[in-house]
């Protein structure tokens, strides 16, 4: 796998960013309004999911579009049920909350998830020539775009969409019907740079502290040393590593659509594996706005970037490589997008971004560039397409205006402050 150099990366970018449409600007849109209508309180949690069990949920063959096509539109009444959310504290604590939708049709072109039976078969996530690219220079893993890209405890990817919250896949938390174990713990870290000689000048102050109290002689022998360990740093210059800095979980919300029911016929909705999570602490960086990929434009190109197994040691230690790619959507429907963009394991619940221009005349990007989260990679999945064929593609969750809705009032609790994208 390619090193990507400065030159390198530039290289490979330019195409990308110049190929991106030059006449499709990102729309205003009008969002549902999402109200809070009845919030319980649960049971605690055992943690006693399985990523196993998540895993072979996912497995199972999806309804593609030609399929759902055949399916009764979804009413609003199920739209609400969906859209509800569970929400983990980190004392261990859990509620659900049932939610009202206003200002959206009784009836949606959004059909009813559904999975097909069938034996799970044998994943494909790198479609021919691997055509991901790893991102190893420190300047650039820790730099917008490629630092909103977060590293989850539990081995997953997530993407910072504002300083407090991380979207991810909701399957690296829970597995449909409990939380996994490893999200007992949840953590996020967040790649920064740790200069290379803060250790040298620490035992530097150490060993000064000690000559002065062993007496004048190696307290002089002490200091000469210093001075040549100084002139040495000076001509060498401070070395930097990229370094995980991670913060705790205050709260995760999960929709309701992914969550295992009595009532619900399906046990896990691929439409909905996606996840919030709240930070303890804001994280210092430049983050990554939501949005929703105007319906008019086709997703001719997406990107995103995250912490491939292959790629990284599972425990986040070592030297980390953020790995980034890009590739063209291959079949859209309402709710997932169809593609063969390389991944491997741990790039699950990266945000799946594009780059548009801003609305001509917007107050404050004057018809800028911009990139927008617009979906969640989810994983690998073998779709029925067409004529009762099976094809595999590599899939990610859409950001519609009613996941936009809920999760902009995940973000801020105020309905006014989520009424348009």
């Amino acid at each position: 796998m390619l090193g990507v150099t400065k030159v390198e990366l530039s290289l490979s970018l330019l195409p990308v960013l110049c190929s991106d449409s030059e006449v499709y600007r990102w729309t205003r849109q009008s969002l549902p309004e999402l109200l809070d209508r009845h919030t319980a309180l649960l049971s605690t949690p055992s943690f006693r999911g399985q990523e196993e069990e998540a895993e072979r949920e996912r497995g199972k063959i999806l309804c593609g579009i030609e399929c759902q096509s055949s399916l009764p539109p979804m009413d609003l009444t199920e739209q609400e049920r969906i859209l509800g959310y569970e929400t983990l504290y980190e004392n261990g604590t859990r509620t659900h909350t049932d939610i009202s939708l206003q200002g959206i049709n009784k009836t949606s072109t959004g059909r009813t998830p559904a999975h097909l039976g069938g034996v799970p078969r044998r994943k494909r996530q790198v479609y021919g020539a691997d055509g991901r690219f790893v991102i190893s220079d420190s300047h650039f893993i820790t730099n917008y775009p490629f630092s909103t890209a977060v590293r989850l405890s539990t081995g997953c990817t997530g993407v910072l969409i504002s300083p407090k919250h991380v979207l991810t896949a909701a399957h690296c938390i829970h597995d449909g019907r409990d939380y996994l174990e490893s999200a007992m713990r949840l953590r996020v870290g967040v790649l920064q740079l740790k200069k290379g000689d803060e250790g040298r000048r620490r035992r530097g102050r150490k060993r000064a502290e000690e000559g002065t109290a062993d007496g004048g002689n190696k307290k002089s022998e002490r200091r000469g040393r210093r001075k040549g360990l100084n002139r040495i740093r000076r001509s060498a210059g401070p070395t930097q590593e990229p370094v995980f800095r991670w913060t705790r979980v205050k709260q995760t919300k999960i929709p309701q659509g992914w969550l295992h029911t009595k009532s619900s016929a399906n046990s896990v909705s691929p439409d909905y594996d996606y996840a919030l999570l709240e930070l303890k602490r804001p994280v210092k960086k430049k983050y990554m706005e939501l949005g929703v990929a105007p319906s008019a434009i086709p997703l001719t190109r997406i990107h995103f970037s995250g912490y491939d197994a292959d790629k990284n040691l599972p425990d986040g230690s070592g030297e980390e490589k953020v790995v980034y790619r890009f590739c063209s959507v291959a079949k859209e429907s309402d709710d997932l997008m169809y593609q063969h963009c390389d991944a491997q394991a741990g790039a699950t619940g990266a945000g799946v971004y594009i780059r548009l221009k801003q609305e001509a005349g917007h107050a404050s990007g004057k018809g800028k560039w911009q990139r927008r989260v617009i979906g969640v990679f989810s994983g690998h999945q073998w779709v029925e397409v067409g004529g009762g064929e099976q094809r595999d593609f590599n899939v990610a969750v859409r950001i519609t205006p009613p996941k936009y809705a809920q999760i902009c009032h995940w973000i801020h609790g105020d309905p006014s402050l989520c009424k348009e994208v």
